[in-house]
């Protein structure tokens, strides 16, 4: 009904949706037959100047801990392929965030992750 509402109203262009949830679970259940808090998550990110059906990151192929598997770590911890920061640079260029002083200053840690940020152009 929102997306229908917006285009309705003309503004659909002008809309940027951001919807993520801030934590994974570990795979394995923790002493309680329970989860634990982990790294990863699902983003998603839609409006009318978004370019869609895209998924972003890699699903691993892996799930083993071991020396040769660098993004597995115990109790079925996954290592992100993609950073938190990797869509958030790309919204913030469209809202006219330069990429320099001002985007160190909304995102401090994008320069930790090379070639893992989308830019505006690739949402």
């Amino acid at each position: 009904a929102l997306v229908a509402d917006v285009k309705t109203q003309g503004l659909w262009n002008n809309v940027t949706l951001v919807q993520f949830s801030e934590f994974a679970r570990t795979l394995d259940p923790d002493t309680g037959d329970g989860s634990d808090h982990a790294w990863g998550a699902n983003h998603f990110h839609f409006g009318g100047q978004v370019a869609g059906g895209k998924v972003r990151g890699l699903y691993p192929d892996d799930f083993v801990q071991s020396p040769s598997n660098p993004l597995a770590l115990s109790r079925g911890r996954m290592v992100p392929t993609y950073p938190w920061n990797a869509m958030w640079k790309g919204t913030a260029e469209w809202f006219g965030v330069d990429d320099g002083a001002e985007m160190l200053k909304v995102l401090p840690m994008h320069l930790n992750f090379p070639n893992r940020t989308y830019d505006a152009a690739e949402l």
